[in-house]
């Protein structure tokens, strides 16, 4: 919600300590004696969810102008409060914000800038009364009338993508419309969200089993690796040659990668000492969506295969021709453990295939998609002896990922309904969340225990089937 509808939600009120981590030093002199009032003013509470948690916040009624009190709310906002003889000065907890207000005087101050109340605070029975929403905005926290509920700092207005779960629960997101690379780091609580990077090599990377680490290219090819805790970039190795579809080792000591300008070669570098060595060269070029077992035996790609050229013997132009009946996309699994090993086709249909993944028991799953357009996705599955088998959903596949423990995968009903699904194993699609709205993107956990989404550009976090909106 913008400040402009934050401001527009409800008029509200005033505050003065009495408790929390709040100090007040107050002087009899320093209370105008024109902003007592007690005549036709009518005390009450008013419950909002502070923070997650229901508080009845002391108001009064004072010309027609529902006012709170200014010492409670900045306690429960977790904001210092100090008054002195030129009224009051409050803190927000992260020292972002300052604001100064006097009683009786509908001139307040943010960081500095001139505001106005809509309605003076009001002193009654000692206590100092202010607008909620003109306070709670003024500290950096946002107000939402419609729900009731109050937030000690405000989520990040724009659009996001790009979504990466970290060891410590974070969940860090781009804001694309920003003028610069901009990340944040997000808690799992509403309101509670760090910057995390502006280095624009760092918008997308590959994250460890663990969590701990993500790995991306510079602009000169060289490896970098970010510590999803502290944010800190560091260069790994020195090799510059093109790399593409970085994957981590389950033991977080080795990244696999598609090598070279024409995506030609499987390559690997040791996170120890940055030394890179050749998995596969095998010449066939367009390789992608590299994928490596937790055991690290067995690697599975994608080639892109093209239309072949032809032509008679002089070469000549009018006798060119493309045969196009073999182009398409298909897998290959390669033995990581065998020396001078052969990639093996897994597959020799036509269909587009996305987001291969290799279970624990071997198989390998995908999503099939028809090159045409005119046939549903279908999500299928490669078990270890070859067999082919379809995965039944109640609603057509357009993502999946893998876990440690299976697979997450996204799908669109008839009606437009996006669901998310739980597969363990060979077990039956158990339902996490279903959402009418429109998702673009869908983030998963390694651990299959946390699941955020994207949705109109904002980012949410899937806690007990609800969704928690953590932007707006």
């Amino acid at each position: 919600m913008t400040n402009s509808k934050w401001i527009g939600a409800a008029l509200a009120s005033a505050l003065l300590v009495t408790g929390g981590s709040v100090s007040v030093l107050a002087t009899s002199s320093s209370v105008s004696a024109a902003a007592v009032k007690t005549a036709a003013v009518q005390e009450g509470s008013t419950t909002w969810n502070i923070n997650g948690t229901q508080v009845a916040l002391s108001t009064i009624n004072s010309g027609g102008y529902k006012l709170y009190s200014l010492s409670q709310v900045a306690g429960e906002l977790g904001a210092g409060l100090v008054l002195g003889s030129s009224g009051f000065l409050l803190n927000d907890s992260k020292g972002l914000h300052n604001v100064q207000i006097q009683a009786g005087v509908k001139s307040y101050q943010v960081d500095g800038e001139a505001q106005e109340f809509t309605v003076a605070p009001v002193v009654h029975n000692s206590k100092t009364y202010v607008e909620l929403t003109k306070l709670v905005t003024a500290l950096g926290g946002e107000l939402q009338a419609e729900t009731s509920s109050i937030l000690s700092f405000a989520r990040p207005v724009g659009q996001f993508d790009t979504l990466h779960w970290s060891a410590d629960g974070g969940l860090i997101a781009n804001q694309s419309d920003a003028e610069s690379t901009l990340l944040y780091k997000f808690s799992q609580v509403p309101g509670n969200y760090e910057w995390f990077s502006s280095n624009s090599g760092a918008v997308d990377y590959a994250v460890s089993a663990d969590q701990q680490w993500g790995a991306f290219n510079d602009e000169t090819g060289l490896l970098q690796l970010i510590n999803l805790s502290s944010g800190v970039i560091t260069p790994l190795g020195k090799d510059t040659s093109v790399k593409t579809d970085l994957v981590w080792s389950n033991d977080g000591k080795t990244i696999y990668f598609v090598q070279g300008d024409k995506q030609e070669k499987l390559a690997q570098i040791s996170v120890e000492t940055g030394a890179v060595k050749t998995v596969l060269e095998d010449k066939v070029e367009n390789k992608s969506e590299l994928r490596v077992s937790a055991d690290g035996k067995t690697a599975v790609y994608i080639v892109n295969v093209t239309g072949t050229a032809k032509n008679d013997a002089d070469s000549t132009e009018d006798s060119l021709t493309v045969d196009f009946s073999k182009a398409g996309e298909q897998l290959y699994k390669l033995d990581l453990t065998a020396k001078d090993a052969k990639p093996a086709a897994l597959t020799t249909a036509l269909d587009n295939k996305l987001y291969p993944e290799i279970l624990g028991n071997g198989s390998v799953v995908y999503l099939s998609a028809d090159p045409e357009g005119t046939a549903a996705n279908t999500l299928k599955s490669i078990a270890a002896d070859g067999t082919s088998a379809d995965i039944a959903l109640s609603a057509e596949a357009n993502w999946s990922a893998g876990t440690s423990t299976g697979l997450v995968v996204a799908g669109l009903t008839a009606d437009g309904t996006t669901v998310i699904y739980s597969i363990a194993g060979g077990a039956a699609p158990v339902e996490l969340f279903r959402t009418a709205e429109d998702v673009s993107e869908v983030s998963v956990s390694n651990d299959g225990s946390k699941v955020a989404i994207v949705s109109d550009g904002k980012v949410l976090v899937i806690q007990n089937g609800k969704a928690v909106q953590l932007s707006n």
